[in-house]
């Protein structure tokens, strides 16, 4: 009997994947204050979009702490685009004036936190507002 691979280990595979090739691949940054793909800063943590127990997609981890200035890989592991979005959604006036990225299934975007000042921000999905979760800027 053959047996699928859990979406950890395929999690796990990708993002391996994509450490290993960051150097020499072509990434499109969308998100403001972007930086060039010269720029060598190393990535500080890892946000995947991914489904639940239920089968419901998830930030994973919902609350993420980076510092200024360090560099943000979010993933998207599920079958539908998503954004990773400031704001929670509900007409925030901030909503997306900060960073606002579409990321297509199987791939990733980056996000260089040099044009936000340390606080707490919330984030979400504008293709499904009911993902939700929050970014930690510290100085």
């Amino acid at each position: 009997m053959e047996q699928k691979p859990r979406p950890i280990l395929f999690s796990i595979i990708i993002l391996s994947s994509i450490i290993a090739v960051t150097s020499y691949a072509t990434v499109q940054v969308y998100a403001q204050g972007s930086h060039s793909e010269s720029d060598s800063t190393p990535i500080s943590a890892v946000i995947m979009i991914t489904a639940d127990d239920q089968g419901n997609p998830v930030f994973n981890p919902i609350k993420t702490t980076i510092k200024q200035g360090e560099e943000l890989l979010v993933l998207n592991n599920m079958s539908k685009t998503h954004t990773f979005t400031n704001g929670n959604g509900t007409g925030d006036s901030m909503d997306g004036k900060i960073f606002t990225v579409d990321i297509t299934p199987g791939s990733f975007s980056e996000y260089l936190a040099t044009n936000i000042s340390p606080g707490n921000y919330s984030f979400y999905s504008k293709n499904d507002p009911n993902l939700k979760g929050e970014l930690v800027i510290t100085p």
